[in-house]
């Protein structure tokens, strides 16, 4: 099977209040998800490790929208931290014509389950507990690309799994040898 692409289309630098207020668009079965305030969502600021606009965290909001998932992370994950330092960015997954309400959006749900799991593998943030060690799923396909646009901040262009993975090993490999510095390589 040839590569199965996903494009999603980033829209950032955000603040929490702007998410919780106005990012809460729930649409309707004629539109398409594109329009509507769902997808995968990535949250940056400081971190102890790292520096001051660090990639903390990548989530999905599929099931609710991402206004609801903020209200819920300013209560718990972010409980913390000083949110006037939080940024945040919001990925649609590009309208597509497999993107249906005929098959329940499946096609959807999966894909944004795909690159939510190939994010969080491929970036680590450190406030992600889990899929960090798990080989994503790919479903049933051999090759996956992620391709973003917009605003993705300190995302690559493209993410293909399982090719970037393999970089990523040898990558952090090195970098524990204290032979290269991970952040140039990959």
């Amino acid at each position: 099977m040839e590569k199965y692409i996903i494009e999603i289309n980033w829209e950032g630098p955000l603040k929490i209040g702007e998410v919780i207020r106005n990012k809460n668009r729930e649409g309707s079965l004629s539109d398409s998800w594109e329009k509507c305030d769902y997808g995968v969502y990535q949250i940056y600021g400081p971190y102890i490790l790292c520096r001051n606009n660090a990639l903390l965290y990548i989530g999905q909001a599929a099931k609710e929208t991402f206004s609801q998932r903020f209200h819920d992370h300013r209560n718990n994950l972010l409980k913390d931290d000083d949110l006037s330092q939080i940024r945040i960015y919001l990925g649609r997954l590009k309208d597509s014509p497999k993107y249906t309400a005929r098959n329940k959006w499946r096609i959807w749900y999966r894909d944004v389950d795909i690159a939510e799991s190939i994010l969080i593998y491929k970036y680590l943030p450190p406030y992600n507990s889990s899929r960090k060690g798990d080989y994503p799923n790919l479903y049933h396909y051999k090759k996956i690309k992620l391709v973003h646009k917009g605003n993705r901040k300190s995302l690559k262009l493209k993410d293909n799994a399982p090719k970037d993975y393999k970089k990523q090993l040898i990558a952090a490999w090195f970098y524990l040898c204290g032979k290269l510095d991970l952040d140039n390589l990959v």
